[in-house]
Protein backbone atom coordinates (compact mmCIF):
# COMPACT_ATOMS: atom_id res chain seq x y z
CA UNK A 1 0.00 0.00 0.00
CA UNK A 2 1.00 3.55 -0.82
CA UNK A 3 0.68 6.57 1.91
CA UNK A 4 1.07 10.20 1.28
CA UNK A 5 3.33 11.49 3.92
CA UNK A 6 2.64 14.91 5.51
CA UNK A 7 4.74 17.26 5.92
CA UNK A 8 4.99 17.60 9.59
CA UNK A 9 6.38 14.23 10.11
CA UNK A 10 3.39 13.01 12.51
CA UNK A 11 0.96 12.35 9.92
CA UNK A 12 0.43 9.94 6.73
CA UNK A 13 -2.71 9.41 4.52
CA UNK A 14 -3.64 6.41 2.41
CA UNK A 15 -3.81 6.96 -1.38
CA UNK A 16 -5.85 5.72 -3.38
CA UNK A 17 -5.64 2.06 -5.30
CA UNK A 18 -7.74 1.65 -7.84
CA UNK A 19 -8.15 -0.85 -10.90
CA UNK A 20 -6.57 -0.76 -14.71
CA UNK A 21 -10.39 -1.96 -15.28
CA UNK A 22 -11.80 0.97 -13.17
CA UNK A 23 -10.35 3.57 -15.36
CA UNK A 24 -11.39 2.30 -18.36
CA UNK A 25 -7.98 0.09 -19.57
CA UNK A 26 -8.93 -2.87 -21.63
CA UNK A 27 -6.09 -6.02 -21.65
CA UNK A 28 -5.42 -5.12 -24.82
CA UNK A 29 -3.98 -1.71 -23.91
CA UNK A 30 -2.21 -3.39 -20.90
CA UNK A 31 -0.95 -5.71 -23.29
CA UNK A 32 0.65 -3.42 -26.22
CA UNK A 33 1.73 -1.18 -23.01
CA UNK A 34 4.16 -4.36 -22.37
CA UNK A 35 5.24 -5.40 -25.47
CA UNK A 36 6.52 -1.86 -26.49
CA UNK A 37 8.18 -1.44 -22.95
CA UNK A 38 9.45 -5.00 -22.16
CA UNK A 39 12.97 -4.06 -21.06
CA UNK A 40 11.54 -1.99 -18.03
CA UNK A 41 9.61 -4.41 -16.67
CA UNK A 42 12.16 -7.46 -16.27
CA UNK A 43 15.23 -6.94 -14.10
CA UNK A 44 18.68 -8.00 -15.44
CA UNK A 45 17.24 -9.28 -18.92
CA UNK A 46 16.92 -8.23 -22.24
CA UNK A 47 14.30 -9.20 -24.42
CA UNK A 48 12.69 -8.83 -28.18
CA UNK A 49 8.48 -8.92 -28.42
CA UNK A 50 8.41 -11.20 -31.06
CA UNK A 51 4.29 -11.41 -31.01
CA UNK A 52 1.45 -10.59 -29.50
CA UNK A 53 -2.08 -12.67 -29.12
CA UNK A 54 -4.27 -12.89 -32.07
CA UNK A 55 -8.33 -12.76 -30.97
CA UNK A 56 -9.52 -16.38 -31.21
CA UNK A 57 -6.13 -18.41 -30.57
CA UNK A 58 -4.64 -20.09 -28.09
CA UNK A 59 -1.75 -18.39 -27.37
CA UNK A 60 0.23 -16.02 -24.72
CA UNK A 61 -0.36 -12.57 -24.76
CA UNK A 62 3.25 -11.32 -25.41
CA UNK A 63 6.20 -13.98 -26.19
CA UNK A 64 9.83 -12.31 -26.43
CA UNK A 65 13.33 -13.70 -26.87
CA UNK A 66 16.08 -13.45 -24.80
CA UNK A 67 19.41 -13.16 -26.33
CA UNK A 68 20.48 -17.07 -25.96
CA UNK A 69 16.96 -17.35 -28.29
CA UNK A 70 14.87 -18.47 -25.29
CA UNK A 71 11.42 -18.05 -25.38
CA UNK A 72 9.66 -15.44 -22.17
CA UNK A 73 5.66 -16.32 -22.26
CA UNK A 74 3.29 -13.71 -20.73
CA UNK A 75 -0.17 -14.17 -19.58
CA UNK A 76 -1.48 -10.68 -18.28
CA UNK A 77 -4.57 -9.92 -16.69
CA UNK A 78 -5.84 -6.37 -15.46
CA UNK A 79 -7.26 -8.04 -12.14
CA UNK A 80 -5.84 -10.51 -9.46
CA UNK A 81 -4.19 -13.12 -9.75
CA UNK A 82 -5.54 -16.74 -9.62
CA UNK A 83 -4.29 -20.11 -10.14
CA UNK A 84 -5.61 -20.45 -13.00
CA UNK A 85 -3.37 -17.99 -14.60
CA UNK A 86 -0.91 -19.92 -13.94
CA UNK A 87 -1.67 -23.01 -15.48
CA UNK A 88 -3.10 -21.28 -18.69
CA UNK A 89 0.70 -19.57 -19.08
CA UNK A 90 1.80 -23.15 -18.59
CA UNK A 91 -0.81 -24.57 -21.41
CA UNK A 92 1.21 -22.29 -23.31
CA UNK A 93 4.39 -23.96 -22.82
CA UNK A 94 2.77 -27.15 -23.62
CA UNK A 95 1.95 -25.75 -27.18
CA UNK A 96 4.45 -23.78 -28.03
CA UNK A 97 7.41 -26.33 -26.18
CA UNK A 98 8.03 -28.26 -29.69
CA UNK A 99 7.98 -24.87 -31.68
CA UNK A 100 11.18 -24.84 -33.62
CA UNK A 101 12.29 -22.26 -35.59
CA UNK A 102 10.00 -22.02 -38.44
CA UNK A 103 6.98 -21.26 -36.48
CA UNK A 104 8.65 -18.99 -34.34
CA UNK A 105 9.56 -17.13 -37.59
CA UNK A 106 6.00 -17.54 -39.10
CA UNK A 107 4.51 -15.72 -36.14
CA UNK A 108 7.10 -12.90 -35.77
CA UNK A 109 6.37 -12.27 -39.59
CA UNK A 110 2.27 -12.25 -38.80
CA UNK A 111 2.70 -9.91 -35.64
CA UNK A 112 5.49 -7.55 -37.52
CA UNK A 113 3.56 -7.76 -40.99
CA UNK A 114 6.64 -8.43 -42.90
CA UNK A 115 8.96 -10.69 -44.42
CA UNK A 116 11.95 -9.95 -42.16
CA UNK A 117 13.45 -13.39 -40.90
CA UNK A 118 13.59 -13.31 -37.07
CA UNK A 119 17.48 -14.73 -37.12
CA UNK A 120 18.35 -11.39 -38.42
CA UNK A 121 16.26 -9.72 -36.74
CA UNK A 122 17.21 -10.94 -33.36
CA UNK A 123 21.07 -10.36 -34.61
CA UNK A 124 20.38 -6.82 -35.28
CA UNK A 125 18.35 -5.98 -31.73
CA UNK A 126 20.98 -7.78 -29.64
CA UNK A 127 24.17 -6.78 -31.58
CA UNK A 128 25.58 -10.26 -32.19
CA UNK A 129 28.48 -10.86 -34.51
CA UNK A 130 26.45 -13.63 -35.86
CA UNK A 131 22.70 -14.62 -36.16
CA UNK A 132 21.59 -18.15 -34.15
CA UNK A 133 21.52 -21.50 -35.61
CA UNK A 134 17.89 -22.26 -36.10
CA UNK A 135 18.36 -24.91 -33.44
CA UNK A 136 19.19 -22.73 -31.04
CA UNK A 137 15.68 -21.31 -30.50
CA UNK A 138 13.51 -22.09 -28.21
CA UNK A 139 15.61 -24.57 -26.11
CA UNK A 140 14.02 -23.37 -22.93
CA UNK A 141 11.09 -21.71 -21.97
CA UNK A 142 10.44 -19.39 -18.95
CA UNK A 143 6.86 -18.31 -17.94
CA UNK A 144 5.65 -15.01 -16.64
CA UNK A 145 2.11 -13.84 -15.16
CA UNK A 146 1.40 -10.02 -14.72
CA UNK A 147 -1.47 -9.79 -12.28
CA UNK A 148 -2.66 -6.45 -10.35
CA UNK A 149 -1.71 -8.18 -6.86
CA UNK A 150 -0.81 -11.91 -6.08
CA UNK A 151 -2.71 -14.09 -3.61
CA UNK A 152 -1.11 -16.74 -1.12
CA UNK A 153 -2.11 -19.47 -3.46
CA UNK A 154 -0.37 -18.39 -6.68
CA UNK A 155 2.58 -17.72 -4.53
CA UNK A 156 2.40 -21.27 -3.18
CA UNK A 157 2.21 -22.42 -7.14
CA UNK A 158 5.24 -20.31 -8.23
CA UNK A 159 7.36 -22.08 -5.39
CA UNK A 160 5.67 -25.46 -6.16
CA UNK A 161 6.56 -24.98 -9.84
CA UNK A 162 10.06 -23.61 -9.39
CA UNK A 163 11.16 -26.27 -7.04
CA UNK A 164 10.29 -28.39 -9.85
CA UNK A 165 12.35 -27.09 -12.11
CA UNK A 166 10.07 -24.83 -14.31
CA UNK A 167 11.71 -20.91 -14.97
CA UNK A 168 8.64 -18.83 -13.72
CA UNK A 169 7.60 -15.88 -12.23
CA UNK A 170 5.05 -13.24 -11.30
CA UNK A 171 5.59 -9.60 -12.14
CA UNK A 172 2.89 -7.67 -9.42
CA UNK A 173 1.67 -3.90 -10.69
CA UNK A 174 -0.54 -1.77 -8.38
CA UNK A 175 -2.15 1.39 -10.32
CA UNK A 176 -3.24 4.30 -7.39
CA UNK A 177 -5.01 7.63 -8.01
CA UNK A 178 -3.32 10.69 -7.36
CA UNK A 179 -4.59 13.71 -7.24
CA UNK A 180 -7.00 12.53 -10.31
CA UNK A 181 -3.78 11.03 -12.26
CA UNK A 182 -3.05 7.77 -12.13
CA UNK A 183 0.19 5.95 -11.66
CA UNK A 184 1.20 2.01 -12.06
CA UNK A 185 3.91 0.33 -9.85
CA UNK A 186 5.68 -2.95 -11.00
CA UNK A 187 7.60 -5.07 -8.70
CA UNK A 188 8.98 -8.66 -9.57
CA UNK A 189 7.80 -11.82 -7.00
CA UNK A 190 10.69 -13.91 -6.41
CA UNK A 191 10.07 -16.45 -3.54
CA UNK A 192 14.09 -16.26 -2.59
CA UNK A 193 14.45 -12.50 -2.51
CA UNK A 194 10.62 -11.41 -1.22
CA UNK A 195 9.28 -8.13 -3.88
CA UNK A 196 12.05 -6.35 -5.63
CA UNK A 197 11.34 -3.46 -7.57
CA UNK A 198 11.52 -4.25 -11.33
CA UNK A 199 13.42 -1.64 -11.79
CA UNK A 200 17.61 -1.27 -13.62
CA UNK A 201 18.95 2.30 -13.19
CA UNK A 202 22.28 1.97 -14.00
CA UNK A 203 23.64 1.07 -17.81
CA UNK A 204 27.26 1.06 -19.80
CA UNK A 205 26.51 3.03 -23.19
CA UNK A 206 29.14 2.61 -26.26
CA UNK A 207 29.86 6.08 -27.32
CA UNK A 208 30.31 4.77 -31.33
CA UNK A 209 34.01 5.74 -31.41
CA UNK A 210 34.56 2.73 -33.86
CA UNK A 211 32.42 3.62 -36.05
CA UNK A 212 32.53 7.91 -35.73
CA UNK A 213 35.19 9.46 -33.61
CA UNK A 214 32.66 12.75 -34.41
CA UNK A 215 29.82 11.27 -32.25
CA UNK A 216 31.60 9.90 -29.77
CA UNK A 217 33.60 13.43 -28.74
CA UNK A 218 29.96 15.13 -28.83
CA UNK A 219 28.92 12.89 -26.12
CA UNK A 220 31.66 14.06 -23.85
CA UNK A 221 31.73 17.69 -24.90
CA UNK A 222 27.85 18.18 -24.84
CA UNK A 223 27.18 15.72 -21.64
CA UNK A 224 24.97 13.39 -23.16
CA UNK A 225 24.12 9.79 -24.27
CA UNK A 226 22.83 9.52 -27.32
CA UNK A 227 22.26 6.65 -30.05
CA UNK A 228 22.15 6.88 -33.74
CA UNK A 229 20.62 5.59 -36.54
CA UNK A 230 17.18 3.08 -36.33
CA UNK A 231 17.15 -0.10 -34.07
CA UNK A 232 20.06 1.85 -32.11
CA UNK A 233 18.99 5.08 -31.12
CA UNK A 234 15.53 3.44 -29.65
CA UNK A 235 17.65 2.39 -26.93
CA UNK A 236 17.94 6.12 -25.34
CA UNK A 237 14.16 5.82 -24.68
CA UNK A 238 14.67 3.23 -22.09
CA UNK A 239 16.60 6.27 -19.87
CA UNK A 240 14.51 7.16 -16.86
CA UNK A 241 15.45 10.38 -14.85
CA UNK A 242 18.35 9.66 -11.97
CA UNK A 243 19.60 6.48 -13.90
CA UNK A 244 23.26 5.97 -14.18
CA UNK A 245 24.64 6.07 -17.11
CA UNK A 246 28.63 4.99 -17.76
CA UNK A 247 30.50 6.07 -21.55
CA UNK A 248 32.07 3.16 -22.35
CA UNK A 249 34.47 4.05 -25.59
CA UNK A 250 35.92 1.25 -27.90
CA UNK A 251 39.09 -0.39 -26.79
CA UNK A 252 39.62 2.22 -24.04
CA UNK A 253 37.08 2.16 -21.40
CA UNK A 254 34.48 3.64 -19.19
CA UNK A 255 35.52 8.04 -20.04
CA UNK A 256 32.93 9.27 -18.40
CA UNK A 257 29.20 9.13 -16.10
CA UNK A 258 26.38 11.05 -15.33
CA UNK A 259 22.95 10.46 -14.31
CA UNK A 260 19.95 10.97 -16.77
CA UNK A 261 18.07 14.15 -17.08
CA UNK A 262 14.68 11.78 -18.11
CA UNK A 263 14.08 14.39 -20.70
CA UNK A 264 14.51 12.44 -24.60
CA UNK A 265 15.69 14.68 -27.44
CA UNK A 266 16.11 14.10 -31.04
CA UNK A 267 18.54 15.54 -33.31
CA UNK A 268 19.47 15.59 -37.56
CA UNK A 269 22.68 13.68 -38.40
CA UNK A 270 24.41 12.96 -40.67
CA UNK A 271 22.04 14.13 -43.27
CA UNK A 272 19.23 12.05 -41.84
CA UNK A 273 16.68 13.72 -40.07
CA UNK A 274 15.57 12.69 -36.17
CA UNK A 275 18.56 10.22 -36.43
CA UNK A 276 20.18 10.99 -32.79
CA UNK A 277 18.41 10.46 -30.29
CA UNK A 278 20.01 11.81 -27.29
CA UNK A 279 19.50 12.74 -23.12
CA UNK A 280 21.59 15.29 -21.38
CA UNK A 281 23.68 13.58 -18.22
CA UNK A 282 23.84 15.52 -15.18
CA UNK A 283 26.35 15.48 -12.52
CA UNK A 284 28.62 14.55 -15.42
CA UNK A 285 31.84 13.43 -14.49
CA UNK A 286 34.73 13.03 -17.29
CA UNK A 287 37.49 10.48 -15.95
CA UNK A 288 40.81 11.65 -16.07
CA UNK A 289 41.80 8.12 -17.66
CA UNK A 290 39.52 6.21 -18.80
CA UNK A 291 38.62 2.39 -16.25
CA UNK A 292 39.43 -0.75 -18.78
CA UNK A 293 37.46 -3.47 -19.87
CA UNK A 294 39.53 -5.19 -17.64
CA UNK A 295 39.14 -3.16 -14.52
CA UNK A 296 35.51 -3.11 -15.20
CA UNK A 297 34.97 -6.95 -15.61
CA UNK A 298 37.21 -7.02 -11.92
CA UNK A 299 34.72 -5.05 -10.93
CA UNK A 300 31.45 -5.70 -12.23
CA UNK A 301 32.39 -9.31 -12.73
CA UNK A 302 33.11 -11.42 -15.70
CA UNK A 303 29.21 -11.23 -17.17
CA UNK A 304 29.60 -7.63 -18.24
CA UNK A 305 29.82 -7.96 -22.50
CA UNK A 306 30.44 -4.49 -24.31
CA UNK A 307 29.43 -5.61 -27.83
CA UNK A 308 25.86 -4.02 -26.97
CA UNK A 309 25.30 -0.15 -27.92
CA UNK A 310 23.11 -0.20 -24.17
CA UNK A 311 23.05 -2.58 -21.78
CA UNK A 312 21.99 -2.58 -17.87
CA UNK A 313 24.33 -3.47 -14.71
CA UNK A 314 23.30 -4.54 -11.48
CA UNK A 315 22.89 -1.65 -8.62
CA UNK A 316 25.70 -3.47 -6.49
CA UNK A 317 28.14 -3.50 -9.67
CA UNK A 318 27.12 0.13 -10.43
CA UNK A 319 27.91 0.75 -6.66
CA UNK A 320 31.18 -0.93 -6.95
CA UNK A 321 32.47 0.97 -10.33
CA UNK A 322 31.78 4.55 -8.54
CA UNK A 323 33.15 4.06 -5.50
CA UNK A 324 36.14 2.44 -7.96
CA UNK A 325 35.77 5.55 -9.86
CA UNK A 326 35.52 8.11 -7.41
CA UNK A 327 38.77 6.99 -5.45
CA UNK A 328 41.21 6.33 -8.40
CA UNK A 329 39.88 8.03 -11.26
CA UNK A 330 38.79 12.00 -10.59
Amino acid sequence: MLYRLHSNKQDFQRVNRVSLGSIGWMEADLEKLVSTHIQDFLHGEDLMTIFTERKWQEEPDIMALDRAGDPYLFELKRWGSSQENLLQVLRYGQIFGNSGYPELKELYQKYTASGEELRLAHQGYFELDTPLENREFNRRQHFIIMTNGLDMKTVEAILYWKKSGLLVDAIVYWVFEIQGEHYIEFNMYSPLEGFLEAERSSYILNTDSTNNMGHHEDMLREHKAAAYYPGWREKIERLQKGDLVFLYQSGVGIVACGRASGRLEKRDCDGYKDYEYHMSLEKFKQLKTPMTAARIKEIAGPGVTFRQTLFSISGESSAALMKEIRRNYL
